[in-house]
């Protein structure tokens, strides 16, 4: 193992990602979302795209074997396990606006769009590079009618999932910050990562 760390509840981080290193998201207590942005560490303008990954894979849900494509689509991640099997590619990082909209909160909150903001400055980067993450551990449903339903994530305490690295990136990953909704079971916790 090269690295691993704990991201505190309603917390991020970000680091490098080898081309070949795999990247091992721990959902520790159960029902925690984990948001993840990646960017070509030769060019950070490349990063990941959900809608790429979705027109690429057919499919707006991903399974072990499919890629995390970029904007210029091409793969940045590979899923190589998985033992939760729900994440989402739908869903913009919680933020302020998210907050104020969708449950009337105009005090402070913690949210994955500050996190990544807060994370990503030191590499020059800012909200400009914040796009749809990949939403790990999290549950979306979608009806016949179109309708989307977030429920409770279906990853228990332990579960993961593998990532492995297509090119050189940057990531960054985030503890979800809402404790609101079903989206995290009602209450937030701690992520684990792990490279090897």
């Amino acid at each position: 193992m090269k690295w691993e760390t704990v991201i505190p509840a309603q917390t991020g981080t970000s680091f490098k990602l080898d081309k070949k290193d795999r990247l091992k998201v721990i959902d520790l207590e159960g029902g925690q979302v984990a948001d993840l942005l990646a960017f070509n560490s030769g060019d950070y303008r490349e990063s990941l795209s959900t809608a790429a990954t979705i027109d690429c894979n057919g499919s707006i849900h991903i399974r072990p074997g499919d890629h995390l494509y970029s904007n210029r689509y091409n793969p940045l991640l590979l899923l190589a396990e998985d033992t939760a099997g729900a994440h989402d590619l739908l869903h913009p990082p919680c933020s302020p606006a998210m907050f104020r909209a969708q449950y009337g909160i105009d005090r402070e909150h913690p949210s994955c769009y500050h996190n990544f903001l807060q994370v990503l400055r030191k590499y020059g980067l800012d909200e400009s590079s914040i796009g749809p993450p990949f939403n790990i551990f999290m549950n979306t449903n979608l009806s016949e009618a179109g309708r989307v339903e977030v429920k409770e994530p279906l990853s228990g305490p332990g579960d993961y999932i593998v990532l492995e690295a297509q090119k050189d990136l940057l990531v960054a990953v985030t503890a979800c910050s809402v404790e609101e909704s079903a989206c995290n079971a009602y209450k937030c916790t701690s992520i684990g990562l792990e490279i090897c």
